[in-house]
């Protein structure tokens, strides 16, 4: 065999070590990324006992790109113990808004099971329904609380939030 030969097949074996390296690295950190709550048992629209604190309220469950994109606009109230939980089966960045909304929101971004951003009693008024309100850390879950809720129940970033499986 030729040194040229050799050659050639040590740049092959180091080109598929190299590919097979990184493809097992892109895995690795993909299965990283999404091992958060394992979401498969959940329907959009279950409702749900969840707690802050010592506080219970009841969620409404929201998994589907739809549902996810409507949110709780359009609705005329909720009671004051009812929000809606946004499950997501990876952590991002997570942008909300406050599109078509007829009273105030909570919007709080919650990481694993604690409490990473709050943005308390925004206002539903048009002017404010075209502003980003973004987590600030990758978050798996969201939750839409009636406007105030967070300050009348002294709820703060570092709480933990828990929720029933249905």
């Amino acid at each position: 065999m030729s040194k040229k030969n050799i050659k050639n097949k040590r740049f092959v074996f180091f080109c598929f070590l190299f590919l097979f390296f990184a493809f097992f690295l892109f895995f690795f950190f993909l299965i990283l990324k999404i091992r958060s709550v394992d979401k498969t048992n959940f329907n959009n629209g279950d409702i749900v006992v969840s707690k802050i604190k010592d506080k219970e309220i009841n969620v409404e469950l929201t998994i589907s790109p739809e549902k996810k994109y409507l949110g709780l606009s359009h609705r005329e109230n909720i009671p004051d113990d009812f929000g809606m939980l946004f499950l997501f089966f990876d952590k991002e960045i997570r942008t909300f808004v406050m599109r078509d909304m007829k009273f105030n929101l909570d919007i709080v971004f919650i990481d694993e099971n604690e409490i990473v951003e709050i943005y308390k009693d925004l206002s539903f008024e048009e002017f404010n329904q075209n502003i980003f309100y973004k987590s600030p850390v990758p978050v798996d879950k969201v939750l839409e609380l009636k406007g105030g809720f967070c300050d009348q129940n002294k709820i703060s970033v570092g709480d933990n939030f828990y929720f029933n499986k249905p």
